[in-house]
């Protein structure tokens, strides 16, 4: 009868009859009516009290738990739970799903609500760890909690911010991001860095920041040098092309002698995105390279796209 209630979603009148509560399906029945019905703050003290006795439902309670936090903007709490059952050592997998999900929508939710406050850090080092250790993460979510991370102090979050420089998986763009935090903080450590299939060594206390690198002002001369009087829209193109490439690719080492290479590749690379034809010849000429090192060079790029 109850079932078939709430399968019609007559949730108050299911709610009048769910009376028993020792009984922890009866519990969890009542959290799915009173979120259902909107009743959020309701839900909330419920969700509480069952899932202070579920046993086979307790995933369930979990799930409808979080909803009722989440609807009442009691974020905080929220994400303790979360982090509490994502770090189990054993999790169902459809509930690992759910629960990482929940966690990147109400991580979201809290940054939102804590725009245009004065605070201005939202995520915790204990979220932010989370984030770094999960293994799919919503790339706003993950790019927000970057940009945190400079405001505290990294040396606290080390363990985590190692396994990530040294995981292949992990995109190198916010690899890079992480070390510059590292620079800026002047954290003295040999790290491993992974990125497209190369391990690097790195030290943050005596490297440069990516844009601070010889290279940058070198391989942008040579682009300035041919296009400035060329095609100055191509140029600025171009120059911020080459900054994404050195982002991406950092800490890898660029020597003076392929800048010129590397223009000439980011030069046809940039162009030909943007359906603008380059002679190749005038391209040998002006950037003294061959087209067959060029064709090479425009496989590395196309590898970080």
């Amino acid at each position: 009868m109850i079932d078939e209630l709430m399968a019609a979603g007559q949730y108050a009148a299911a709610l009048e009859k769910l009376a028993d509560l020792s009984d922890e399906e009866v519990r969890l029945k009542r959290l799915i009516c009173l979120n259902s019905l909107g009743e959020f703050e309701k839900a909330k003290l419920e969700g509480k009290a069952a899932k202070a006795v579920a046993k086979e439902t307790y995933y369930d309670v979990v799930g409808q738990y979080i909803m009722s936090l989440k609807e009442c903007e009691d974020y905080e709490e929220a994400i303790n739970i979360l982090i509490e059952e994502l770090s189990m050592p054993y999790i169902p997998y459809e509930y690992e799903n759910a629960f990482n999900t929940a966690y990147d929508e109400i991580l979201l939710a809290k940054q939102d609500a804590a725009y245009g406050n004065e605070k201005k850090q939202i995520f915790s080092s204990e979220e932010i760890e989370v984030i770094l250790n999960k293994d799919d993460v919503n790339d706003d979510l993950l790019y927000m909690a970057l940009d945190q991370l400079q405001q505290l102090n990294v040396r606290i979050l080390m363990p985590s911010i190692r396994q990530y420089l040294e995981n292949p998986k992990k995109p190198p763009f916010a690899k890079t991001l992480i070390m510059e935090t590292l620079i800026e903080q002047q954290v003295d450590e040999e790290l491993e860095v992974s990125k497209f299939h190369d391990y690097y060594t790195f030290n943050p206390s005596y490297s440069p920041l990516v844009l601070e690198q010889m290279c940058y002002n070198g391989i942008g001369k040579e682009l300035v040098r041919v296009l400035e009087d060329e095609n100055a829209s191509l140029l600025n193109q171009c120059l911020d092309y080459l900054e994404y490439y050195l982002y991406v690719i950092y800490p890898k080492d660029i020597y003076e002698d392929e800048y010129s290479l590397i223009a000439a590749a980011l030069h046809y690379y940039v162009a030909t995105l943007q359906n603008i034809e380059v002679d190749e010849m005038d391209l040998e000429i002006a950037y003294n390279v061959s087209m067959s090192q060029v064709e090479n060079m425009l496989l590395a790029l196309k590898e970080i796209e």
